[in-house]
């Protein structure tokens, strides 16, 4: 597989840009203009719009680290690799996004900041694992041998993603609700927000690509100069 233009690949990511900022101005508006105060927790409730559709952007992100990550496994070829490491730092941003949200939510609506249970240990162990992904990258070397260590660590933390998801239906949860009823506006600004977010995770992944391919040319011309 050919590397895409970078000529190309900067006019969709300054089109998706332009899109996602719009769209996540429509979505704050909804949040804080249209969408009802929920009555039994307040204002503090609105994190909602975002926090949910944080974890949805990123565990869409870590599942394309997932699929980059075993084609490069299959075919060996750099620009794979430059996917699944795009995919998987954004991803990795997106959750940590969850983790802060999620605890400034817990603190106002249920009186502390952390609670050990299911869901909230597993999605800290599932950063806890992507966050060892980042650090990889940040300090190993650009050779074939970290990549591919990468590449399996990636599909391995992918694999939590599901537990993550499911926990609070297998195990309970004293702080998450197993299905949640939202009235016909706070729908629509919650659907909203899930489009915002996840053009901004294609924005921020756009980005990401494209400076992993101006990277991958410099390298290529440090080692042709050698």
């Amino acid at each position: 597989m050919k590397e895409p233009s970078l000529v190309a690949l900067s006019r969709a990511e300054k089109a998706v840009w332009i899109t996602a900022l719009l769209a996540n101005a429509v979505a704050l508006w909804m949040v804080f203009a249209y969408a009802p105060v929920e009555v039994v927790m307040g204002p503090v409730q609105k994190i909602f719009y975002y926090h949910v559709p944080s974890a949805m952007t990123g565990y869409a992100l870590v599942f394309l680290a997932f699929i980059f990550s075993c084609l490069f496994l299959w075919k060996e070829q750099g620009v794979w690799d430059v996917l699944a490491h795009s995919a998987a730092e954004v991803g990795w941003v997106f959750l940590t996004l969850v983790l802060i949200t999620g605890p400034i939510w817990g603190r106002s609506a249920w009186g502390k900041w952390w609670v050990w249970e299911p869901r909230l240990t597993t999605a800290l162990i599932l950063w806890l694992m992507y966050t060892a992904y980042f650090l990889l990258r940040l300090f190993s070397r650009h050779d074939s041998r970290s990549a591919r260590i990468a590449a399996i660590l990636a599909i391995i933390a992918f694999f939590n993603v599901p537990v993550v998801h499911q926990a609070v239906k297998w195990w309970g949860s004293v702080v998450h609700p197993k299905k949640v009823t939202l009235i016909i506006p706070m729908k629509i600004t919650f659907f909203t927000s899930m489009a915002a977010v996840l053009l901004l995770g294609t924005a921020f992944m756009l980005t990401r690509i494209r400076v992993g391919f101006q990277e991958n040319i410099r390298l290529a011309r440090a080692e042709e100069d050698e």
